[in-house]
Protein backbone atom coordinates (compact mmCIF):
# COMPACT_ATOMS: atom_id res chain seq x y z
CA UNK A 1 0.00 0.00 0.00
CA UNK A 2 1.14 3.39 -1.11
CA UNK A 3 1.31 6.18 1.79
CA UNK A 4 -1.08 9.06 1.09
CA UNK A 5 0.52 12.23 0.30
CA UNK A 6 -0.74 15.66 -0.76
CA UNK A 7 -0.45 14.58 -4.37
CA UNK A 8 -2.12 11.02 -4.37
CA UNK A 9 -4.82 11.77 -1.87
CA UNK A 10 -7.84 9.73 -2.42
CA UNK A 11 -11.62 10.34 -2.64
CA UNK A 12 -12.72 9.01 1.07
CA UNK A 13 -15.61 9.06 2.98
CA UNK A 14 -15.85 12.67 4.27
CA UNK A 15 -14.35 14.06 1.04
CA UNK A 16 -17.31 12.72 -0.75
CA UNK A 17 -19.66 14.33 1.73
CA UNK A 18 -18.07 17.66 2.04
CA UNK A 19 -18.02 17.87 -2.18
CA UNK A 20 -21.62 16.93 -2.37
CA UNK A 21 -22.28 20.11 0.24
CA UNK A 22 -25.64 20.85 0.85
CA UNK A 23 -26.75 18.49 -2.10
CA UNK A 24 -27.57 14.66 -0.93
CA UNK A 25 -26.42 12.38 -3.44
CA UNK A 26 -26.59 8.30 -3.04
CA UNK A 27 -22.33 8.30 -3.01
CA UNK A 28 -22.37 11.18 0.06
CA UNK A 29 -25.41 9.53 2.01
CA UNK A 30 -23.85 6.18 2.20
CA UNK A 31 -20.37 8.03 3.03
CA UNK A 32 -22.24 10.12 5.90
CA UNK A 33 -23.96 6.80 7.23
CA UNK A 34 -20.28 4.71 7.56
CA UNK A 35 -19.30 7.65 9.25
CA UNK A 36 -21.81 7.93 11.44
CA UNK A 37 -21.61 4.36 12.44
CA UNK A 38 -18.23 4.38 13.54
CA UNK A 39 -18.44 7.20 15.60
CA UNK A 40 -21.69 6.10 17.95
CA UNK A 41 -19.45 4.82 20.30
CA UNK A 42 -17.75 7.45 20.59
CA UNK A 43 -20.37 10.04 20.39
CA UNK A 44 -22.19 7.87 23.55
CA UNK A 45 -18.68 7.66 25.60
CA UNK A 46 -18.84 11.21 25.63
CA UNK A 47 -22.43 12.06 26.66
CA UNK A 48 -21.75 9.64 29.25
CA UNK A 49 -18.62 11.10 30.49
CA UNK A 50 -20.63 14.73 30.75
CA UNK A 51 -22.93 12.61 33.04
CA UNK A 52 -25.81 11.54 31.38
CA UNK A 53 -27.55 8.32 32.00
CA UNK A 54 -27.43 5.28 29.51
CA UNK A 55 -30.82 5.74 28.11
CA UNK A 56 -30.60 9.79 27.78
CA UNK A 57 -26.92 9.05 26.15
CA UNK A 58 -28.58 7.11 23.68
CA UNK A 59 -31.54 9.00 23.31
CA UNK A 60 -29.40 12.29 22.57
CA UNK A 61 -26.68 10.57 20.18
CA UNK A 62 -29.93 9.32 17.96
CA UNK A 63 -31.82 12.22 17.26
CA UNK A 64 -28.65 14.19 17.19
CA UNK A 65 -27.73 11.69 14.10
CA UNK A 66 -30.81 11.92 13.13
CA UNK A 67 -30.81 15.32 12.31
CA UNK A 68 -27.51 15.37 10.92
CA UNK A 69 -27.93 13.09 8.08
CA UNK A 70 -31.99 14.58 7.83
CA UNK A 71 -30.11 17.95 7.32
CA UNK A 72 -27.05 17.02 5.32
CA UNK A 73 -25.98 20.54 5.06
CA UNK A 74 -22.16 20.81 4.86
CA UNK A 75 -21.46 23.53 2.47
CA UNK A 76 -20.61 26.10 5.07
CA UNK A 77 -17.42 23.43 6.60
CA UNK A 78 -14.73 25.40 5.90
CA UNK A 79 -11.24 23.77 4.91
CA UNK A 80 -9.69 24.16 8.56
CA UNK A 81 -12.12 22.57 9.94
CA UNK A 82 -12.74 19.38 7.51
CA UNK A 83 -11.89 17.05 9.92
CA UNK A 84 -15.35 14.90 10.87
CA UNK A 85 -14.12 14.29 14.46
CA UNK A 86 -13.85 17.75 15.35
CA UNK A 87 -17.13 18.41 13.11
CA UNK A 88 -19.31 15.85 14.29
CA UNK A 89 -17.97 16.83 18.07
CA UNK A 90 -18.60 20.63 17.53
CA UNK A 91 -22.12 19.80 16.19
CA UNK A 92 -23.05 17.20 19.09
CA UNK A 93 -22.17 20.19 21.61
CA UNK A 94 -24.77 22.70 19.84
CA UNK A 95 -26.99 20.03 19.49
CA UNK A 96 -27.23 19.71 22.98
CA UNK A 97 -27.06 23.19 23.47
CA UNK A 98 -30.94 23.25 21.42
CA UNK A 99 -32.23 20.48 23.26
CA UNK A 100 -32.31 22.39 26.40
CA UNK A 101 -33.60 25.11 24.98
CA UNK A 102 -36.55 23.24 23.37
CA UNK A 103 -36.84 21.23 26.64
CA UNK A 104 -37.57 24.56 28.46
CA UNK A 105 -40.50 24.89 26.10
CA UNK A 106 -41.22 21.13 26.03
CA UNK A 107 -41.00 18.08 27.65
CA UNK A 108 -39.02 15.45 26.34
CA UNK A 109 -41.52 12.35 27.82
CA UNK A 110 -42.57 9.84 25.57
CA UNK A 111 -41.29 10.63 22.53
CA UNK A 112 -39.60 7.73 19.75
CA UNK A 113 -36.43 8.80 17.62
CA UNK A 114 -36.05 7.02 14.49
CA UNK A 115 -32.44 7.18 12.81
CA UNK A 116 -32.49 6.21 9.64
CA UNK A 117 -28.89 4.69 9.71
CA UNK A 118 -28.80 0.68 9.24
CA UNK A 119 -27.03 -1.35 11.52
CA UNK A 120 -26.66 1.40 14.63
CA UNK A 121 -27.20 -0.48 17.59
CA UNK A 122 -26.69 0.94 20.59
CA UNK A 123 -24.23 -1.43 22.91
CA UNK A 124 -24.87 -0.47 26.32
CA UNK A 125 -23.15 -4.03 28.05
CA UNK A 126 -19.73 -2.57 26.73
CA UNK A 127 -19.79 1.26 27.42
CA UNK A 128 -16.46 3.11 28.54
CA UNK A 129 -15.69 3.07 32.31
CA UNK A 130 -16.53 6.26 33.92
CA UNK A 131 -13.56 8.17 35.60
CA UNK A 132 -13.36 11.45 37.41
CA UNK A 133 -10.08 12.17 35.63
CA UNK A 134 -11.53 12.15 32.18
CA UNK A 135 -13.11 15.30 30.36
CA UNK A 136 -15.84 14.45 27.95
CA UNK A 137 -13.46 15.54 25.24
CA UNK A 138 -10.98 12.90 26.35
CA UNK A 139 -13.54 10.19 26.43
CA UNK A 140 -14.99 11.10 23.01
CA UNK A 141 -10.92 11.16 21.72
CA UNK A 142 -9.90 7.65 23.52
CA UNK A 143 -12.78 5.62 22.31
CA UNK A 144 -12.40 7.48 18.53
CA UNK A 145 -8.83 5.84 18.96
CA UNK A 146 -9.90 3.11 20.12
CA UNK A 147 -12.91 1.79 17.48
CA UNK A 148 -10.42 3.18 15.02
CA UNK A 149 -7.76 0.40 15.65
CA UNK A 150 -10.62 -1.79 16.43
CA UNK A 151 -11.64 -1.52 12.91
CA UNK A 152 -8.19 -1.91 11.84
CA UNK A 153 -7.67 -4.58 13.37
CA UNK A 154 -10.19 -6.23 11.98
CA UNK A 155 -9.83 -5.52 8.63
CA UNK A 156 -6.03 -7.36 9.18
CA UNK A 157 -7.96 -10.50 10.90
CA UNK A 158 -9.85 -10.56 7.41
CA UNK A 159 -7.08 -10.03 5.45
CA UNK A 160 -5.42 -13.27 6.79
CA UNK A 161 -8.64 -15.28 6.60
CA UNK A 162 -9.02 -14.35 2.93
CA UNK A 163 -5.80 -15.62 2.54
CA UNK A 164 -6.13 -19.03 4.52
CA UNK A 165 -3.89 -17.44 6.91
CA UNK A 166 -6.27 -17.07 10.08
CA UNK A 167 -4.62 -19.33 12.26
CA UNK A 168 -0.92 -18.08 11.63
CA UNK A 169 -3.02 -14.41 12.28
CA UNK A 170 -3.49 -15.71 15.54
CA UNK A 171 -0.71 -17.13 16.99
CA UNK A 172 1.17 -13.67 16.18
CA UNK A 173 -1.65 -11.27 17.05
CA UNK A 174 -0.21 -10.78 20.68
CA UNK A 175 2.88 -9.24 18.73
CA UNK A 176 0.65 -6.02 17.75
CA UNK A 177 0.50 -5.41 21.47
CA UNK A 178 3.81 -5.26 22.01
CA UNK A 179 4.64 -8.97 22.88
CA UNK A 180 8.64 -9.34 23.97
CA UNK A 181 10.68 -10.54 21.82
CA UNK A 182 11.97 -13.10 24.14
CA UNK A 183 8.60 -15.23 22.84
CA UNK A 184 9.35 -15.11 19.22
CA UNK A 185 11.16 -18.73 19.74
CA UNK A 186 8.03 -20.60 21.30
CA UNK A 187 5.83 -18.77 18.59
CA UNK A 188 8.57 -19.94 15.94
CA UNK A 189 7.78 -23.65 17.24
CA UNK A 190 3.92 -23.37 16.93
CA UNK A 191 4.40 -22.11 13.26
CA UNK A 192 7.42 -23.97 12.52
CA UNK A 193 9.38 -21.22 12.01
CA UNK A 194 12.74 -19.76 12.83
CA UNK A 195 13.04 -16.85 15.56
CA UNK A 196 14.19 -14.56 12.85
CA UNK A 197 11.78 -15.65 10.28
CA UNK A 198 8.58 -14.66 13.50
CA UNK A 199 10.81 -11.13 13.86
CA UNK A 200 10.05 -10.15 10.11
CA UNK A 201 6.74 -11.35 10.09
CA UNK A 202 5.97 -9.57 13.58
CA UNK A 203 7.63 -6.14 11.66
CA UNK A 204 5.48 -7.06 8.75
CA UNK A 205 2.33 -7.21 10.57
CA UNK A 206 2.72 -4.03 12.61
CA UNK A 207 3.55 -2.58 9.61
CA UNK A 208 0.58 -3.21 8.03
CA UNK A 209 -1.75 -2.54 11.02
CA UNK A 210 -0.13 1.10 10.69
CA UNK A 211 -1.20 1.59 6.65
CA UNK A 212 -4.84 0.08 7.66
CA UNK A 213 -4.68 2.73 11.14
CA UNK A 214 -3.80 5.10 8.88
CA UNK A 215 -6.83 4.30 5.85
CA UNK A 216 -9.43 4.04 8.44
CA UNK A 217 -8.13 7.47 9.61
CA UNK A 218 -8.22 8.76 6.11
CA UNK A 219 -11.68 7.96 5.41
CA UNK A 220 -12.53 11.39 8.34
CA UNK A 221 -10.55 14.07 7.16
CA UNK A 222 -10.66 15.75 3.51
CA UNK A 223 -7.11 16.60 2.98
CA UNK A 224 -3.47 14.83 3.46
CA UNK A 225 -2.59 17.64 5.57
CA UNK A 226 -5.52 16.68 8.15
CA UNK A 227 -4.78 13.51 8.11
CA UNK A 228 -1.03 13.96 9.15
CA UNK A 229 -2.82 16.25 12.39
CA UNK A 230 -5.28 13.22 12.58
CA UNK A 231 -2.77 10.44 12.91
CA UNK A 232 -0.47 12.78 15.42
CA UNK A 233 -3.30 13.11 17.72
CA UNK A 234 -4.43 9.25 17.34
CA UNK A 235 -1.02 8.31 18.55
CA UNK A 236 -1.13 11.03 21.49
CA UNK A 237 -4.31 9.63 22.19
CA UNK A 238 -3.84 6.58 21.62
CA UNK A 239 -0.39 6.11 24.12
CA UNK A 240 -1.30 8.60 27.21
Amino acid sequence: MSRIGPTNFPATQWSVVLSAGGDACDASRAALETLCRTYWAPLFSYLRQEGHPPDAAQDLVQGFLARLLERHDFATVAPERGRFRSFLLAGLRHYLVSEIRREDTQKRGGRAITVPINGVEPDLGNEPRLTDSLTPETAFDRHWAQTVIERALERLRHEHEQRGKLGWYEVLKPTLAGEPESSYAGLGTSLGLSEGAVAVAVHRLRQRLRELVRTEVAQTVGTAGDLEEEMRHLMAVWTN
